[in-house]
């Protein structure tokens, strides 16, 4: 196997105290950034995914020390584009999609980046079958688009549940001459090799995002989402520790039609502010105006049924719209600080110049407000395309990773603090405590079971260092 090793000069050197105060941005020169993800590992250790020109694909493993930051990277399996990753323990688990056929897998990450070990990814089967005619007659089920992992972490072993879609294709002569997309949700435990997904076949209901909400399950998704600015938000509630599709209450559908969504909806486990609650946000209309809608709720359980209940909502009116194509990429909560973040891309008509921006939400004086402090808005020429909560030190960070100057960038940024390492400004925005119960319809999902195949691939790492652009 051909080993590749990247130099990347170390630009300025830096003691822990820099590092922990606010923030930093580095840079990797011989890596593109393309479709970056970060998270967080152990202490002070955080891994990126990152792809690569030649449909390569690699995971960095950057670790800071007192004075200069270190990092390894291994190459992945080639065009096994990697959408959504979790680090459970000194595990990885992840998901994407290889020639239009979703993967999940897994590998250990002090093995792997230590000596080299095998990263093991299971790819998805098609259902197949002939209906007569010349050859090359067929229809195909096959499992596409995989989106958003949630682990679900259990005695003895980790279950996945994610979102995609099942595709149905009907070629003749060998040619595809239609096809069809339903969404799903995807349910996958030891050995990995064989899963579980579930559709509405009743209505059109698009599954967004999953969160671990304590010891259950919530998934947001959207009606109607095809059809943009009228796409109404729907709930669904399953058991974490004894997951089933058709079990009750996952059969009742929570339907939210006051303020329909424009972009897809995101979520995030909350509960240490007040209990048992979990933010969603998504892109909307309020009083004739577009912006980003920040909305709380909680959960309780009666008589097998949940209720849910929305507590609390916060509107930040933006005048530069989500850029087209684009949605809402990624959120995430920073329970040590109370801060909810949101990544979004957004347009400036004028100028045709398209901006990543992180919006902050501070949670610390709920239920009395929630107030978006600041917006964190990138230069010309920088894109962020993943968030992350990170907790080292006694201190609360926010992750981001995505390309500067044509190049890998990551960033870490105190969670209660501004740095200089990203453009910020104050926003205004509208809030509501009003108490709102969403009505929820008896809904079952459709559920199939089907397999996947075990595809081993044996990677070593090679040593880099990295330039450290900014240090506040």
């Amino acid at each position: 196997m051909k080993r590749i090793i990247f130099v990347i000069t170390l630009v300025v050197m830096f003691s822990v105290g820099a590092f922990a105060q606010y923030g930093v941005r580095y840079s990797l020169s011989n890596l593109a950034g393309n479709n970056s993800i970060v998270r967080q590992w152990a202490n002070n250790k955080y891994l990126l995914y990152t792809e690569e020109s030649g449909s390569t694909e690699k995971f960095v493993l950057i670790e800071g020390t007192t004075q200069v930051p270190t990092a390894k990277a291994v190459s992945l399996k080639n065009m096994y584009k990697i959408r959504d990753f979790a680090v459970c323990n000194d595990s990885v688990f992840f998901i994407g999609v290889y020639k239009n056929r979703g993967f999940w897998g897994y590998f250990n990450i002090n093995n792997l980046f230590t000596n080299g070990d095998t990263i093991t990814y299971f790819l998805t089967n098609i259902i197949s079958s002939s209906f007569g005619g010349p050859i090359g007659d067929d229809w195909q089920y096959s499992f596409v688009n995989f989106d958003e992992l949630q682990t679900i972490p259990l005695p003895g072993r980790t279950e996945l549940l994610l979102t995609g879609f099942r595709q149905y294709a009907i070629y003749e002569n060998g040619i595809q001459m239609s096809t069809s997309s339903t969404p799903c949700l995807f349910h996958v435990k030891p050995p990995y090799t064989s899963f579980d997904y579930a559709y509405n076949a009743s209505g059109s209901e698009k599954f967004d995002d999953i969160a671990l909400n304590g010891n259950d399950i919530v998934v947001v998704g959207r009606e109607d989402y095809t059809a943009s600015d009228s796409a109404n938000i729907l709930f669904r509630y399953f058991s974490a520790s004894n997951f089933d599709f058709t079990a009750t209450p996952s059969k009742e559908q929570i339907r939210k039609n006051q303020t329909p969504s424009m972009s897809k909806v995101l979520i995030e486990d909350v509960g240490s502010i007040s209990g048992n609650d979990f933010a969603i946000t998504y892109y909307g209309n309020h009083n004739s105006n577009q912006g980003l809608f920040v909305e709380l709720y909680s959960i309780t359980l009666s008589n097998s049924s949940a209720y849910l209940y929305h507590n609390y909502y916060t509107f930040l009116p933006q005048g530069n719209p989500l850029a087209t194509g684009c949605t809402l990429k990624k959120s995430t909560f920073n329970s040590i600080a109370n801060t909810f973040c949101v990544l979004q891309d957004m347009m400036a008509p004028s100028l045709n110049v398209l901006s990543s921006v992180i919006c902050r939400f501070e949670f610390a004086n709920y239920p009395n407000s929630v107030a978006c402090t600041t917006s964190h808005r990138t230069e010309y020429g920088t894109s962020v395309n993943s968030l992350a909560n990170s907790v080292y030190g006694g201190y609360d960070y926010i992750l981001s990773s995505g390309k500067w100057s044509s190049q890998s960038m990551f960033i870490r940024e105190n969670a209660s603090f501004q740095s200089s390492c990203l453009f910020h400004e104050a926003l205004p925005l509208t809030s509501d405590n009003n108490l709102d119960t969403p009505s929820s319809t008896l809904m079952t999902l459709t559920k199939g079971t089907y397999t996947a195949t075990r595809t081993p691939f044996y990677s070593t790492p090679s040593t880099t260092s990295c330039s450290l652009q900014c240090a506040h």
